[in-house]
């Protein structure tokens, strides 16, 4: 089973990089999906819906810094330069489901604006 994953930092885990695997505002995320329907896959492994210290969390999260927590380093969504809603993760996640179940059409591109 593939996984897939937003983007990556391990700098709360072990002080490595901020911001180390770029979200670029959904692609990144969206070419591991479409990736793994595009091979055949029948299922797929989200990782990790919660995981806020490697920075691959996908729960509803902070669109830009001035809405962090003032205590920790966090990686906002508009970290890399796209104003997001704080559920962006989550309605690209439904919209890869669709395209695994071929609800919709296999498509390399984003199939939906923030």
């Amino acid at each position: 089973m593939p996984v897939i994953f937003p983007g990556f930092s391990w700098y709360n885990l072990n002080k490595g990089p901020l911001n180390q695997i770029l979200r670029s505002g959904g692609p990144f995320y969206w070419r591991q999906a479409y990736n793994a329907v595009a091979s055949g896959c029948t299922m797929i492994y989200g990782a990790m819906f919660d995981e806020v210290d490697e920075g691959t969390a996908m729960f509803k999260l902070t669109p830009t810094a001035a809405q962090l927590p003032g205590q920790g380093t966090f990686v906002p969504l508009n970290s890399d330069g796209v104003n997001l809603p704080s559920d962006w993760y989550l309605r690209l996640a439904n919209e890869a489901g669709k395209m695994l179940r071929k609800e919709i059409p296999l498509q390399s591109a984003l199939p939906i604006a923030p």
